[in-house]
């Protein structure tokens, strides 16, 4: 709960920030800037947001490829280990997981079990 609330707390001051910050700078061209300037620097504001929204959608998309390849990679692993019973017997299989041992259950931070 503390990650979301921090989470929302700074994604609404980034987008604040940013707004507050263009429209500043949107302010103080418009005061001191003659036209050609403020034509300028609208078309290159204009077209690093394109950049940067371009940017953000092939981060997705190659995300959303690499996502769909592991989940096709693991789909045909988990099909090929079901099939192949060698791998469903050997040493591996004996592994405990993370956190199990042989010798039973050992409590955390001193406490005794009950």
């Amino acid at each position: 709960m503390k990650r979301t609330f921090w989470t929302s707390v700074g994604y609404t001051l980034g987008v604040g920030t940013g707004w507050y910050v263009q429209r500043r700078v949107k302010r103080t061209v418009d005061r001191y800037a003659p036209e050609q300037v403020r034509s300028d620097v609208a078309d290159r504001s204009r077209q690093a947001a394109t950049r940067a929204r371009d940017a953000v959608y092939d981060l997705r998309s190659a995300a959303n490829e690499g996502l769909a390849a592991m989940r096709a990679e693991r789909a045909d692993l988990l099909a090929e280990f079901a099939t192949d019973e060698a791998l469903h017997t050997g040493p591996a299989r004996a592994v405990q997981p993370r956190g199990r041992s042989d010798r039973g259950y050992r409590p955390r931070h001193g406490s005794s079990p009950e």
